[in-house]
């Protein structure tokens, strides 16, 4: 357990810092703030990617209690079902991991939408502490969960494809290229088939008007006013920014774990060599005693 929740904590850091500026493309193009090209350009305007790296707080600040219950979640349900190296294991884990991540990941995201979405002027403050302050002190602490239903539908599908489909690419080889390839990979994959749920989420938590009563009155309208076209808009961003980040968070759990048993393994063998020492000593003394 403790092995889970210091990789989880490890990748997934990695896999934020290495994807946020196109999660945050991703927010806006999805809110409607023009086509990939002109979101771009809005963030890098003044030459630097401070716009784009804005909200990274909230999921970095949320990142050890979300990767704790994924991986911990996950890795003890496997355990505890009857074929641990199944597929078919890994993939009701993977939705257990999601299930119960929603429950973390439903705030952390709300806070980094509102902030990645807000303009020059608006009162929501940078900082993820800051930021839930004030969405509690705005809409009390039920408003921390809007959007949780919407959540739940997107990361338990999610994570079950996510999990299955790493599994199955690295089987017998944990190579470093295919570890970052098969995790890459495995995080496109189930951000492409669920994104426009996606989609749904982040207009729904964006909302801050009260334009949208429910999720599903965010996917009726939007689809209404926008089209089809609406719940895939920003795919190209997010398939990319998922490929980078999930290469990366997977690619920095494998390290993690490899050292974690290499610093076990010395810690073995070094007891061991002191349990022998003292063993030896003992058997030395015993011979003088029964030499006397």
């Amino acid at each position: 357990m403790a092995l889970d929740f210091v990789a989880g904590c490890i990748g997934g850091c990695a896999g934020i810092i290495a994807g946020h500026p196109l999660d945050t493309l991703k927010v806006h193009i999805q809110s409607g703030r023009g086509s990939a090209l002109q979101c771009t350009k809005a963030l890098l305007k003044g030459g630097t990617l401070s716009s784009a790296y804005r909200g990274v707080g909230a999921p970095l600040g949320g990142i050890a209690a979300v990767n704790a219950i994924v991986f911990g979640v996950y890795g003890n349900t496997r355990r505890a079902l009857p074929n641990p190296n199944a597929l078919s294991t890994h993939a009701a884990a993977g939705a257990a991991a999601g299930l119960m991540q929603s429950f973390a990941c439903a705030p952390v995201e709300l806070i980094k939408t509102r902030q990645q979405l807000a303009k020059s002027g608006d009162a929501i403050p940078s900082g993820a502490w800051a930021g839930a302050r004030h969405i509690v002190r705005t809409g009390g602490f039920r408003a921390l969960f809007r959007g949780l239903g919407v959540t739940i539908v997107r990361d338990s599908p999610a994570l079950a494809i996510y999990f299955t489909s790493y599994e199955a690419m690295t089987r017998g080889d944990q190579s470093v290229m295919k570890v970052f390839m098969a995790g890459g990979a495995a995080g496109a994959l189930s951000w492409v088939v669920l994104y426009p749920i996606d989609v749904v989420k982040s207009r729904f938590q964006g909302d801050i008007v009260g334009k949208y009563a429910s999720a599903w009155d965010c996917f009726v309208q939007s689809v209404r006013t926008d089209g089809w076209k609406s719940m895939g808009r920003g795919v190209g961003a997010v398939t990319l920014r998922a490929f980078i980040s999930n290469g990366a968070c997977f690619t920095a759990v494998v390290w993690t774990e490899r050292v974690w048993q290499r610093m076990a393994a010395e810690q073995g063998v070094k007891t061991f060599a002191q349990a022998t020492t003292m063993s030896e000593a003992v058997c030395e003394n015993n011979d003088r005693q029964y030499d006397v």
